[in-house]
This record gives C-alpha cells, structure tokens and sequence, in this order.
C-alpha cells in the first residue's frame, strides 16, 4: 500500500515537473487520447458480427439482421418485374396514311379514266384497272366500280378517304389490324347508304389499311426506366431472420449477407467512420462545457486525466457487457452496467453540472453498444441523474449507499416505464422480474465501486474530495492533535476561522468544507515557534519586545513556509496547501514595519521588506480564509466589541484588502465582499456577545443580608 502510494504521489510530481498540468497543448492531447479510447474500445459494439460463409454451404448458426438495409437481390427482381410489364412504346408513322391515300387517289383516277375510254371491252376495262388497284381488292369490287353511277361513284370515294383517314390518323396497330373487318363495319354503320354500295366501301377500306405505328426502342426504356424507378427498395428489417441454423446458403442468401456487411469479406468502413465522428462529437462538446465553465479541471490537467479515467473506465465496462451479450446473454444485463459509479465518482471530484453532462454521454454509448434502443438510454441516464443529485451533499460515507439504493430504484422505474411502453402489459412479465433484478444489481454495484475505487483514485491524482476533507477535519487528526497540543491559542484561533469561513463560503458559492478545514490547518507551521504568536502567550511576555523588527517580521513570516512542510510531511491534497501558502498573501506586516520606522531615525525602511512572500489567494476559497484569519485577529483585540464595531473592524479589513490588491487574482467580487460581512457578522455576534456581569458572592450575601 505504501509503494503504490509513493507512486501515485510521484504521478503528480511528474505532471508538474514537466510543467504538463497547465499545458494547453497536453490537455488537448488528453482529449484526443480519450476520443480515441473510446473509439476503439467501444467501435466493436456496434460492428455486426461477421461470418465466413459460401454459397453451398450449411450455416452452423441463427444469423439476424443487425441493421435495416436495402436487399439488392430483392429490388433488382421487383423492377425488373415492373419493367416487364411496360408494355412496348410506338410511333404514329404519317407516311402510312399517305400511302393508303395516294393508292385510293390511283384507284379512282383508273376508274374515271377506264370508265371514260368507251373503246375497251369489259374484259379490258378490268385488266387495266386490276394493273392499277390494290392488290387485296377484288375484281367483284373493280367491276362494281366500272358499273356504278358516276353520282355513286363519288359517294364511295368520298366515304372511303374519309374511313381511312379517321383510322389512320389514330394508333391503328398489328392487333387493330388483326380486327379490321370489325373496325370498318363499325364506321360503316352510320353511313346514309345501301348494303351493296357500303359493302363495296368496306372491301375498298380494308384493301388499303396497314397499321402504322413503328416501335420506338427510345421511348420504351424509358418507360420501363421510369416504372423501375417508382419501385420502392425492398428492405431487410432489423432482427429479420436471414438464415436459421442448418439451412443451406443460396445465392438469394449470400445477397442479403452482403448487404447487411456481415461477410467476413466485406467490412463496412461507413460504420467504422459514422462511430469515430460519433465519438468525437460527444468528447468536443464535452470538452467545451468543461473549458466555459473554467472550473478546476479546465485548467489543471491532472484532473482532466482523471475525468478521462473515469470515462473510460465506464466504457470497459459497456464492453464487457456487450461482450457477455454476444455470448448468450440477453442484452437486457446492460442494466448491470454501473453507470451511476462513474456520476457519482465525478460529482465527488468535479461537480454536479459536469456530472450530469456525462451522464448524458454515458447513456448515449450504452445505448449505441446495445443497437441504439431507447430503454439502453433512458434506464441508466436516470439512474445516473439520481445518482448524481444524491451526491451533491456528502457529509457520511452512508450517502454512497443511499445514492446506491436510488440509483437501484431509479434503475427498476425505467425498466418497468419501458416494459410497458414497448411491450403489451400483460405479456413478458416473468422478463420484466429479470430485468429488475439486472437493474437492482447495477444500482448496488455502482455504490460498492464508488466507495472501493475513490480512496483509490483521491491518493493516486491527489484530488481532494468531501470524503477526503471530512477524514481531514477529524480533530484526531495526529496533525489536528499536534496543533492542539503545542499551539492551544493556534488551535482555538483555527477553530473560530473555520466557522467563519464555513458561513462565508455557504453565503458565496464557495465550497464549505474545503473552506473550513483549510482553516483548520492554515496556520500549523505556528507550532514550531509558538510563543512568538501572541494567541499562545499566556503569560503576557511578548518575545518580539527582546528582537528586532527584521529577525521578528522572519520568525513570523516564516510559519507558513514551515506550515507548507508539515502539510507536505503528513501528505495534505494541494487545495489544504494552497490555503496555507496564500492566506496571508502579500500584505505587509503593519506591527513590524512601524516599530523599525520607530527605530530607525535616519531612515524609513523599505516596506515591500515587511511584506510576506505570497502568493496572493488564486481561489475563492483562500481569499475567504485569508479574510476569516484578518476578521477574527482583529475583532478579537477589540475591548468592548459591540456590533457597530465589529462591522466597522470587519469592513475597513475588506477595504484595505481590496487597495492592497490582495484579491486581484481571485473571482471573487464586491457582491460577494457584501455578503461575507452578514455572514461574519451572523457569526462573530455568537461569540463574542455582550455579557451581564455577575457580582461576587460576598457581596451578593451582604446585599440580601441589608
């Protein structure tokens, strides 16, 4: 336990050796470590699993889909079987009614000429006119022709164009043609004829019709392009069974293998890419609420070291479990996950607002390690956010458990919320008892962690936490006890300035217990001199009357310096250590510095030489004990200190700290300064309240005698 204590201590001394706890470059570089930590501890949670399988070959497992994708085989057959239904796209071809037209114009221009040579037999007369007319026509039809009245004539070739154009002008196609006798007959209905003359129209019509559309191979594909496109893709469903066990793998199969990337041979890079962006994304707007809030882990990167610990310590975990599912475990064991340790460890070392912020990232990379289920995102950040709001006040070690069982609680509410929410009520309830039993589990291990790793983790980054501090304001502190012993007036003097401070920090924002037991320990570099503090004198013997100002401002000055040692000796956290070293600041040593003004009459000395070394108070903490140690050394010398007094003491020492600049590099601020003087005064009116004089008992015993 000692070695591994020595090298913890020495982890911190490297970091500052190295000058790596405030280096801008080096936090960075730890933001960049833990997007990566993540990444790679984590991407497999989220890659499906992948298998080496053949067309041919008998799958020796269940195998599901792991996503939703589009199954190619699938879609390709679906608009190719839309396509097919397209029918083929035509053209009108003008040229098709030209020609019917211009052979009919022939037709009748042989007739009225054979007609009009008187000098032909009928024999004649038909051969000439058969040479000219189409060749479907037959010659019952020509002799009509050649017989007719020349008023009837002009009625066939009047209603034969106009037949032929209406028909032509339309799509008339193979099929039509096909029909055409039944086509003619319905135009020929209407017409003001006898039988013979639209006989003879029809045999006229029905010798000239060709169809007249031509395909148009351009037109066609876009069609079936365009009935193609209208198809929807066919999905693969997530959880859809793709092969069971013992069926054979056919190329309908191997397709769907392909598209979910679950062949050994085709890894998905997308995944790969879309999780590290995922990660990073949640890592930068981690990393910006931490450096706009400006607290302690923005500026020192010990601390940002162990934030990253603790992420990454939760995402072993979330592995871990994941890995457990892909070995036959439900994937409802995340809710053993113990999400809630790393809320509660980071509400102990870094506040309840980051706390709750990584609540948020830890839920979301559970519930990507678990397919992105909304139950693996509500369940733990609510078990988390009641983690982390009963932490924020830790004056027992009790508050780990009591955060443990409404951590648990929290755990089975969300569990049952999303049972019902997803499930029907009534089915899967022997389910939901397991579930809650995982949830339980998680709660109560969260808090046993806790409480095993902080001590841990406390001694190893040397970050204080409330736990730490209470240990620390034990008054048998062997360090406590020492003060007691060899500075009693020391002793008393901390214990009135830790009350002060206590009440001041409570009424700022500050933190009370770092506040409080800083004073505790602020002026124990006294007990090596402690007859040269005149709270430890008791005999009314000031040894500074027999020294000099110079060698007095040096034994005086130098208790904090010999403090720092002891903090350091009995391993006291740095923030114990900082209050020591800045509760004085720079202020100069008023006592001293006017005696050697006295003494010396040939001179003034110099008074930055009366001044102690600093630094100035850099927290607000530091600067409400250096206040606290000013407010209770100078209400005390007061001899009758009524409240008008003690407000007036209390406000001309805050005055004179500000023009001396003693507060120059802390946050606090004049509201602040305002308020810490009710608070003084609230508490100093306790102590040092006006008193009744009580008289003697002689005298009380003569007075009732008379």
């Amino acid at each position: 336990m000692k070695s591994g204590k020595k090298r913890m201590t020495s982890f911190a001394a490297l970091a500052k050796g190295y000058n790596l706890r405030a280096s801008a470059r080096f936090r960075w570089s730890v933001y960049a470590v833990l997007t990566m930590g993540l990444f790679f501890i984590l991407v497999g949670t989220v890659l499906p699993m992948r298998y080496n399988l053949a067309v041919g070959q008998v799958s020796q497992t269940l195998i599901r889909a792991p996503i939703d994708a589009v199954d190619t085989h699938a879609t390709a057959v679906a608009r190719l079987a839309a396509a097919a239904l397209v029918p083929p796209q035509y053209n009108i071809n003008p040229a098709t009614e030209q020609q019917a037209l211009g052979a009919l114009d022939r037709l009748f221009n042989a007739v009225s000429s054979v007609r009009a040579n008187r000098g032909l037999t009928p024999t004649e007369r038909l051969t000439e006119l058969r040479a000219i007319a189409p060749k479907r026509l037959a010659n019952a039809v020509l002799n009509t022709l050649l017989t007719q009245k020349a008023s009837q004539l002009v009625v066939v070739d009047s209603a034969v164009v106009r037949i032929v154009q209406q028909l032509l002008q339309a799509d008339f196609s193979t099929s039509d043609m096909r029909h055409a006798s039944l086509i003619v007959d319905q135009q020929l209905v209407t017409l003001p004829a006898d039988a013979p003359t639209r006989l003879v129209i029809g045999q006229i019509v029905l010798s000239v019709l060709q169809p007249n559309l031509v395909y148009n191979a351009v037109l066609t594909q876009g069609a079936r392009s365009a009935a193609q496109r209208s198809v929807p893709d066919v999905w693969i469903n997530r959880g859809d069974v793709i092969v069971r066990r013992g069926q054979l793998i056919t190329p309908t199969i191997m397709s769907q293998l392909q598209d979910l990337k679950l062949l050994k041979t085709e890894p998905d890079y997308g995944i790969y890419a879309g999780y590290f962006f995922f990660v990073a994304i949640l890592v930068l707007a981690t990393a910006a609420f931490i450096q706009l809030r400006r607290a302690r882990v923005a500026r020192d990167n010990v601390y940002l070291i162990l934030y990253a610990m603790i992420i990454l310590l939760l995402a072993v975990g979330i592995r871990l479990a994941q890995a457990a599912v892909q070995v036959g475990l439900p994937s409802d064991v995340s809710y053993v996950i113990p999400v809630a340790m790393a809320s509660m460890m980071i509400t102990m070392f870094f506040g309840t607002s980051l706390a709750m912020l990584s609540s948020v990232l830890l839920a979301l990379l559970t519930c990507a390690a678990f397919g992105f289920e909304f139950q693996h995102f509500f369940t733990p950040l609510l078990s988390a956010l009641g983690a982390t709001m009963a932490m924020t006040r830790v004056q027992h070690r009790s508050v780990f458990m009591r955060a443990g069982f409404l951590a648990a609680g929290l755990n089975v509410c969300g569990v049952t919320i999303m049972h019902f929410l997803l499930t029907s009520t009534t089915a899967g309830l022997h389910q939901l008892g397991y579930d809650e039993v995982y949830a339980v589990m998680g709660g109560l291990l969260s808090a046993v962690l806790t409480i095993g790793l902080m001590p841990f983790l406390e001694t190893a980054f040397g970050v204080t936490t409330h736990m730490g501090l209470l240990e620390l304001a034990n008054p048998n502190h062997p360090l406590l006890r020492r003060l007691l012993l060899e500075a009693p007036g020391t002793y008393h003097h901390s214990l009135i300035v830790g009350n002060l401070a206590e009440s001041a920090a409570e009424t700022v924002g500050a933190d009370p217990l770092l506040c409080r037991v800083g004073a505790y320990y602020h002026d124990v570099g006294k007990m090596k001199r402690p007859l040269f503090f005149v709270e430890n004198q008791v005999a009314g013997e000031n040894p500074h009357d027999k020294v000099a100002p110079n060698l007095s401002y040096l034994i005086v000055t130098s208790h904090v310096s010999d403090g720092l040692q002891m903090l350091e000796e009995y391993k006291l956290p740095e923030p114990i250590r900082d209050i020591c070293a800045e509760h004085h600041g720079t202020t100069v040593l008023w006592y001293f510095y006017n005696k050697a003004v006295e003494e010396d009459k040939h001179s003034t000395p110099d008074m930055d030489q009366y001044r102690y070394p600093g630094p100035r108070p850099q927290s607000k903490e530091a600067a409400i004990v250096m206040m606290c140690d000013a407010v209770e050394a100078s209400v005390r010398s007061i001899g009758k200190p009524t409240p008008q007094r003690i407000e007036a003491m209390i406000r001309k020492i805050i005055k004179d700290r500000l023009q001396d600049g003693q507060l120059d590099q802390c946050d606090i601020t004049l509201r602040d300064l305002d308020r810490m003087v009710a608070a003084f005064m609230r508490t100093l009116q306790g102590i040092y309240h006006e008193r009744i004089e009580y008289p003697e008992s002689a005298k009380a015993l003569e007075a009732r005698a008379r």
